[in-house]
């Protein structure tokens, strides 16, 4: 005799939901967002600070574009990873390819710096997970819930 009338119910585990539903992309997703927005406290802040880019700073408007441009593209992506676009997906990948390279020239111009090396070594491992999970990405605009 059978006393748990739920026995024959299979419960999923939490990890498969968290997977099937896509909850990590959206969560770094949401950690994209709020990364622009620190970005963006920290460019306001100092005003005076100057990006560098492929090893090289911007002065003037160009400058300032080149600062927030940051902010807006971890909004972007971060809105786009919530909602598991594709373009998200690849725009990730465009984004990080540059940044990464940006790096590697300002560190080969500048010099070597540990940071920034830690830096690239995370934004690769973490670039190597998305792309593990790009199945969780579409193109259509249907919710997956």
């Amino acid at each position: 005799m059978n006393i748990n009338p739920h026995a024959n119910v299979k419960t999923k585990h939490w990890g498969s939901v968290i997977w099937g539903k896509a909850w990590d992309i959206r969560m770094f997703g949401l950690l994209l967002v709020v990364a622009g927005v620190f970005d963006f406290i920290w460019i306001s802040a100092y005003p005076n600070y100057a990006l560098k880019v492929f090893g090289s700073t911007f002065g003037g408007v160009t400058g300032e574009i080149v600062k927030y441009q940051h902010p807006v593209i971890h909004g972007l992506l971060g809105y786009g990873f919530w909602r598991q676009r594709l373009w998200a997906f690849y725009g990730y990948l465009l984004y990080l390819a540059l940044g990464c390279l940006s790096e590697v020239v300002t560190q080969l111009v500048g010099g070597f710096h540990s940071t920034r090396t830690t830096m690239i070594v995370i934004s690769l491992m973490f670039a190597s997970y998305i792309v593990c999970r790009r199945s969780a990405f579409h193109g259509s605009s249907l919710p997956t819930y």
